[in-house]
């Protein structure tokens, strides 16, 4: 249940000591620690009805449930199945694996996921406000004021931008106007269960063709309950290279027999943009009562993809600063230069470790990364303690 504004009266205006924009993990999260950890008054806020669905692969590290233990305990509520290890494919195609007795990762629905994640924030005592878009922010001395498309404003003390890659925060407070991103096609295929079963198994590895057809970027398939995920990511300026082979890669998938021959792909696939790594990339991440989490901030990783760890770590940091401020009612750029040095003691090795992959394949020569491509899955070949130590950053295992 979404807070009711009262859409005839576009004079409301409200105050919070948090508004949060964006309800994905990021957002969600801040809003949970901000409510349930730190007992403040906060706001949500998302231009989408939930549940809602957001193109994304789906998958959580096991890391996920190492840090947010809270959600150990509905774990079953949360995941479709979990991963035992992966298949990786280098550009000629051939095939290394790593596989484990214990799973290394989760596969999710992000419309189920992300709903109750929003749920548990709101069950904390967050305010959530859906199906509402922000078109402007005011930064006061006193006071952030968030206006919404509908004319209503809420005041706040602080506010936790989580609205994605586009972000309007970023842009309305001078953070950053555009950020160079990555890009990817995604397709969910419902199939039934037995079906999956027969192909996969139940220890449902995954998948990853990195330089599939000289892209520069990965393509992916992810085998759930009873749905398949399938999609390629590559640099934004690959958009139309991308579509134009994601067919082709259903269709060599469909020949290797990981995708029954039988289904026709009648689902539209969706196109989103992804902020790989970007976060090491800005001069800020915060300005006088903002500061950026999740993609609006780019902290997902260029290599793996895994984007929703990175996201609600992001966001507990933002609260455990959010919360600093509000003690001591200091919410300028100095005070909130923390913010910055807590997220990249968290999250910037990892980011700097695995590199960029998009951001090289927007301006680096193609044919030079692709041949870096193939020689690093040559070595890996040959040197089993390299591959062991990429699985292990990818898979999120410190």
């Amino acid at each position: 249940m979404g807070f009711k504004l009262d859409r005839q009266r576009s004079d409301l205006t409200l105050k919070v000591d948090v508004v949060i924009v964006g309800a994905g993990p990021a957002g969600s999260t801040a809003a949970y620690y901000l409510a349930n950890k730190f007992n403040r008054k906060v706001f949500l806020i998302d231009k989408a009805f939930f549940p809602r669905d957001k193109p994304c692969g789906g998958y959580l590290t096991s890391r996920v449930f190492t840090r947010f233990n809270y959600l150990r305990k509905v774990k079953n509520k949360i995941i479709e199945v979990p991963t035992y290890g992966s298949y990786f494919y280098g550009p000629d195609l051939s095939q290394l694996e790593w596989r484990m007795e214990n799973p290394v990762g989760y596969l999710v629905l992000r419309i189920k996921f992300d709903n109750f994640l929003k749920d548990l924030a709101v069950s904390s005592g967050v305010q959530f406000i859906e199906g509402q878009e922000v078109v402007d922010i005011s930064i006061r001395k006193n006071t952030a004021q968030i206006m919404l498309a509908n004319g209503h404003s809420i005041h706040g003390n602080l506010i936790i931008g989580a609205d994605g890659v586009r972000s309007i925060i970023a842009k309305k407070s001078g953070i950053y106007s555009k950020l160079d991103k990555g890009i990817c096609v995604v397709t969910e295929i419902k199939i039934n269960k037995e079906e999956i079963d027969e192909i996969f198994g139940e220890k449902r590895p995954t998948y990853y063709f990195y330089g599939f057809k000289d892209i520069i970027g990965y393509g992916w398939l992810f085998p759930k309950k009873n749905h398949l995920n399938i999609g390629i990511g590559g640099p934004s300026n690959a958009g139309r290279e991308i579509g134009r082979l994601f067919p082709i890669f259903i269709n060599y998938l469909k020949q290797e027999n990981l995708v029954p021959v039988s289904i026709k792909i009648k689902e539209k696939f969706s196109a989103a943009l992804i902020p790989t790594s970007t976060a090491l990339y800005l001069n800020h991440s915060y300005s006088d009562r903002v500061v950026l989490v999740g993609d609006a901030l780019g902290v997902a990783s260029s290599v793996s993809g895994e984007g929703i760890y990175q996201s609600m770590a992001s966001g507990e940091d933002a609260a455990i600063i959010a919360n600093q401020a509000l003690d001591e009612q200091k919410f300028d750029t100095e005070f909130l230069r923390q913010y910055e040095k807590l997220w990249k003691k968290d999250l910037a090795n990892e980011l700097k470790m695995v590199g960029n992959i998009m951001q090289l394949g927007s301006s680096g020569d193609k044919r030079e990364i692709l041949r870096k491509i193939k020689y690093f899955f040559e070595r890996m070949r040959n040197e089993k303690e390299l591959f062991e130590y990429f699985a292990r950053i990818f898979f999120g295992f410190k």
